[in-house]
């Protein structure tokens, strides 16, 4: 028999789980009556009904009989529970069976694995994730190098498994235009370059990768990169290219075959002549949203932006046997004037039909402001949100993913605050201490959009220790750096759902050292 976890005292509070994890625990009360007729159901019928109702439903189902508390024990229920929350990530971040399931006889009152990692979820402990893997670029399994560098970008393709990663700039004035994927099926890490035909576009930072749709052909994806710049004086650009797969062949097949991608030039076309296109910028955001590309914000040397545009790949009336697409740009019609601040280098996520901006600055003033745009109403209205819980620091060049119903953040540089932890940057001069942002912000911040709170942030334990040192005076903690690695403290680096976690890759460190690192960083 599976011993029952230990409790720290009794009732409700922190529980430690069989795998070792913390996780707040809130006891049930005991089974109260028996049900009508449900509980003579057999026990497979009962798990599909109870697995339309909410983990609360569950707890109080339980309470009714016998019967119901032992389906409420069903590893599957819990774990279908779990995939729920996570949304369409689950398939990625999960995996299909836990070491320790149990499968409780008769009378037995332990709880089942996918609860305690439910419940985990759902109340994560302090410093609960953890480091996994932390390998260099030259140490992973490649076809082809990949550089350091920062200000690369990023996008999944297919069902979310394969990322493709391009760009970015490194030591001195190199910029790339290399393409680069990662399998997270795979179960080695490896960073694999795939060579793609056409024209390729120019090396660029700081660009928007975006897989969308082909408006008029279901099931079609292609990869838009817009925009970027070669430093921080010139090169702006407004330009689009179109990364696609030969005829009859998917974009993600073609990336894993490494051959049949051909880099295109849409032609493009403005929907409204008086609003024109996207002005030259970097720093701006982008997201898929119904197929379509939704773009937010950026900056060049004239100006900073809060503009809003939706762009719709399509096929090209005009080119009817080419495979030149047609891209057409529409700006946003907004319901009021209301709007975040200008702002280059944020973080832009879609949870739902909703748009949340988060950090990024104008010239030396950062921001750690929180903004929902609801794309799916028919006028969108932007909306400034105050939520529960301690936002993070104010930051620029951060990276953020969403699972389900929360976005997670990492990194970026900024000023300290109260309660901070980060590092500050060692280099006396150069990229790391650009525009006085010296502070290089640590851990792992969570937005609950569900709860309408922020977490705690999570500081991932590594060989079961957490490096953190500071004062209790309430100033910015500081994170120990041991051996001089670089863990978190970065920027520019890009940041994806994997396999029990989360990868972050490359990015621009405290110490002023570009990384071509891939970070595995354990959560489930």
């Amino acid at each position: 028999m599976v011993p029952a976890p230990s409790f720290y005292g009794r009732g409700s509070g922190w529980r430690r789980s069989n795998s070792g994890r913390m996780y707040r625990h809130e006891p049930e009360p005991e089974p109260t009556g028996p049900s009508m007729l449900l509980d003579k159901l057999p026990a497979h019928v009962l798990r599909d009904v109870f697995g339309f109702l909410s983990a609360g439903d569950v707890a109080r189902a339980a309470c009714a009989c016998k019967t119901f508390k032992q389906v409420a024990r069903s590893e599957s229920l819990w774990r279908k529970l779990l995939c729920e929350k996570l949304g369409s990530q689950a398939s990625i971040v999960l995996p299909e069976t836990l070491p320790n399931e149990r499968y409780p006889h008769g009378d037995m009152v332990v709880e089942p694995a996918w609860k305690e990692m439910f419940q985990f979820w759902m109340n994560p402990g302090p410093n609960s994730y953890s480091w996994m893997e932390h390998a260099k670029g030259e140490e992973l399994e490649n076809r082809g190098k990949f550089a350091a560098r920062y200000l690369h970008r990023c996008t999944a393709i297919g069902d979310g498994n394969k990322i493709l990663l391009f760009g970015g700039q490194g030591s001195g004035a190199d910029f790339f235009n290399d393409l680069h994927l990662i399998d997270l099926r795979k179960k080695s890490l490896q960073l694999e370059q795939l060579d793609a035909a056409g024209d390729p576009p120019f090396p660029r930072c700081s660009g928007t990768l975006t897989a969308v749709s082909v408006t008029g052909i279901p099931g079609s994806e292609v990869v838009a990169l817009f925009g970027g710049s070669q430093g921080f004086f010139e090169g702006f650009s407004n330009s689009l290219c179109i990364l696609q797969g030969d005829e009859n062949v998917s974009i993600s097949d073609a990336a894993s075959q490494h051959k049949g991608l051909t880099w295109r030039e849409p032609l493009v076309v403005a929907a409204d002549p008086e609003d024109g296109v996207p002005d030259a910028r970097w720093g701006h955001s982008a997201v898929s949203w119904n197929g379509k590309l939704v773009l937010f914000g950026g900056s060049n040397t004239q100006h900073c932006f809060n503009d809003t545009w939706v762009l719709d790949v399509g096929l090209n009336p005009r080119e009817p046997e080419s495979r030149r697409l047609l891209a057409t740009w529409k700006k946003l019609k907004l319901g009021d004037d209301v709007r975040p601040p200008s702002r280059a280098g944020q973080t832009v996520s879609l949870v739902g039909d909703a748009l949340y901006v988060f950090g990024g600055c104008h010239i030396s003033d950062v921001f750690n402001d929180l903004w929902r745009l609801d794309l799916g109403v028919r006028v969108p209205t932007w909306k400034r949100l105050d939520v529960a819980g301690t936002p993070p620091a104010p930051r620029v060049g951060h990276a953020a993913v969403v699972l389900g119903d929360r976005i997670v953040f990492s990194g970026g540089r900024g000023s300290p605050t109260a309660g901070a932890s980060g590092t500050y940057a060692t280099a006396d001069q150069g990229l790391a201490t650009m525009q006085g942002l010296t502070f290089f912000e640590g851990g792992f911040a969570m937005l609950d959009i569900s709860r309408g709170t922020w977490m705690p942030i999570q500081h991932p334990n590594r060989n079961d220790h957490v490096y953190l040192r500071g004062e209790d005076d309430g100033d910015a903690m500081e994170d120990a750096t041991m051996e001089h690695e670089v863990w978190e403290h970065r920027t520019g680096h890009v940041m994806v759902p994997a396999k029990d976690g989360l990868l972050v890759i490359g990015g621009l460190a405290y110490n002023g050292e570009f990384q071509n690192d891939v970070q595995h960083i354990r959560v489930f």
